[in-house]
């Protein structure tokens, strides 16, 4: 089967996302895994991806890590500033990780331009457009995230 313009589309466009990590995270001086873990982080501190943050565990499930993985990767974070560990809030069992008010700054501070260029291209949609492409968009992501892509 061959792929059709949007199946390029998405692709082209996850590599390029794929690069402008490699980019920032080198910014951040992290390596490409630690940003994807901080991106987790930040992306938990939203509305959306989770109930409660990430403990140590969950993160390392995300990114396909063992647990000794994990706590190193979470080790380099808060090292870094970018990270801190909390008790979990009904488990004193558990940890949770958040990412700290310095990593969300930084990681802001250097998507800033291509959100101000996202924001140029939006604002030249009707709000019918936008909505579509945000729904589109979202209804992308959900496939992917799916998806188990280990071997059968």
């Amino acid at each position: 089967m061959e792929a059709q313009p949007l199946t390029w589309a998405v692709h082209h466009l996850a590599v390029a996302v794929a690069e402008f990590d490699a980019s920032v995270a080198r910014r951040l001086g992290l390596s490409a895994g630690d940003y994807l873990a901080l991106k987790h982080l930040l992306a938990a501190a939203g509305p959306v991806e989770f109930a409660d943050p990430p403990g140590p565990v969950e993160l390392g499930r995300l990114l396909g890590l063992s647990s000794g993985a994990a706590t190193g990767l979470v080790d380099r974070l808060e090292r870094a500033g970018y990270a801190r560990r909390e008790p979990h809030p009904r488990d004193r069992r558990r940890q949770i990780v958040r990412a700290t008010a310095r990593a969300e700054a930084d990681v802001v501070r250097a998507l800033e331009p291509v959100a101000a260029e996202i924001d140029r291209i939006g604002a030249g949609l009707t709000d019918e457009q936008r909505e579509l492409t945000v729904s589109v968009l979202g209804a992308l992501a959900a496939v992917h995230r799916a998806q188990d892509p280990s071997p059968s």
